[in-house]
């Protein structure tokens, strides 16, 4: 194997990984936003915060 041949394996190689990472990157992000929405739904869903904030404004 030549220098040559390993450069451009190793080129190959970078590209795979860096695409890889795009896409682990972006699923990350869409299971932070669906974990985000729950949290807010199990907040917001019982009514608890706004009457918190009701009792805290005076409402």
């Amino acid at each position: 194997m030549s220098e040559d041949d390993v450069a451009a394996r190793l080129a190959v190689h970078e590209a795979v990984c860096a695409e890889r990472w795009k896409q682990a990157n972006n699923r990350l992000g869409r299971i932070e936003m669906v974990l985000a929405a729950i949290v807010l739904l199990l907040l917001v869903g019982e009514g608890s915060v706004v009457a918190v904030l009701r009792r805290m404004l005076g409402g």
